[in-house]
């Protein structure tokens, strides 16, 4: 696995304006040339470029796994959905909050949500990914994808975690991680980086000694 600094739209919160998996990666229609050649080059995917609910911050209104990507219904437009289904790109929609990217930190074993979501909500995506989504809060605080990245290949999570909530979701998602910050001191952590079994990237501000971290858990992969 790769890794490497990057930016979107000229800002280091990578998983802010960006959905990444092992096929492709959805990213705004402004994203730099010069930062969609490194996104291509690293995680060996195809781009698509398009709008979510007419912002740029595609991670915070998406989450889902591989080609199964879940939204709110009042915080995507039909326009954006047809684009992505032309794309092989499956699309539940569901009637809650919309920053489902910053409420649900997710991996092909396991699925970690806000209390702030419904039940229901979590029952349709249950059945809709047909992974295991518990309810749980990360770090004291309500917003999973922020406070955890995760991919099916490592998780990197808030450094305030306790041991025994570090090694339960170690347990649960079933693949190596660590805690730290990124983006120089940054604890919410999934809003900084995105990645794939090929590659992870993290925000251009991540300073020397988090980066030596990082690749310390990515050599361990090896």
């Amino acid at each position: 696995m790769k890794l490497n600094r990057a930016t979107i739209c000229n800002s280091p919160f990578l998983n802010v304006y960006s959905y990444c998996t092992d096929k492709f990666c959805i990213v705004p229609n402004n994203i730099l040339k010069k930062e969609e050649t490194i996104l291509e080059k690293y995680l060996d995917v195809k781009i698509i470029k398009t709008q979510i609910n007419h912002s740029p911050l595609i991670g915070v209104y998406l989450t889902g796994v591989d080609n199964k990507i879940i939204a709110d219904k009042n915080s995507i437009f039909d326009k954006e959905i047809t684009l992505l289904e032309k794309e092989g790109i499956k699309i539940k929609l569901i009637d809650d909050y919309n920053a489902l990217g910053n409420l649900i930190s997710i991996n092909k074993n396991y699925g970690f949500a806000s209390s702030l979501l419904k039940d229901q909500t979590i029952s349709e995506i249950n059945k809709f990914l047909k992974i295991n989504i518990e309810k749980k809060a990360c770090v004291d605080v309500d917003v999973p994808g922020s406070a955890i990245y995760v991919n099916d290949s490592l998780f990197l999570v808030n450094p305030n975690i306790k041991k025994a909530e570090y090694d339960y979701l170690k347990k649960k998602f079933a693949v190596p991680g660590i805690p730290i910050t990124l983006n120089y001191g940054d604890v919410f952590v999934g809003n900084d980086c995105i990645g794939n079994s090929k590659a992870l990237l993290v925000g251009q501000t991540t300073s020397n000694i988090e980066m030596v971290k990082v690749d310390e858990l990515i050599i361990d992969l090896k």
